[in-house]
């Protein structure tokens, strides 16, 4: 049990990782695109807006929709990523947990 406790616990730590890393590398993918396409630097207040709001509320500015009908795997990526940035944290939690108190293997 202890080796599969260890497992469980590296995957879920990469996922994590791999998820953050996901985020932050197609942000700035986006946002690049979004100043390449409308103009004005990637750091733009009104990019990281369009990149926050893409994927989680219907596309109802300029940016949002070309991001969604131009970039559609990029924009589900991200959304993936953000699913499993929220989700494996807790799931880490219940395995440390259950590995302390239900196992006894820490």
């Amino acid at each position: 049990m202890i080796i599969v406790f260890w497992v469980l616990a590296a995957i879920l730590g990469f996922a994590i990782l791999l998820a953050g890393q996901m985020r932050m590398l197609l942000s700035i993918v986006l946002r690049r695109a979004l100043a390449a396409r409308f103009g004005g630097k990637h750091t733009d207040a009104a990019y990281r807006t369009a990149i926050y709001d893409t994927g989680r509320i219907p596309p109802d500015s300029p940016c949002t929709l070309y991001l969604s009908t131009e970039y559609p795997k990029p924009v589900a990526h991200l959304v993936l990523a953000r699913r499993v940035a929220l989700i494996a944290p807790g799931l880490l939690l219940v395995l440390v947990l259950g590995a302390r108190y239900g196992l006894g293997i820490i």
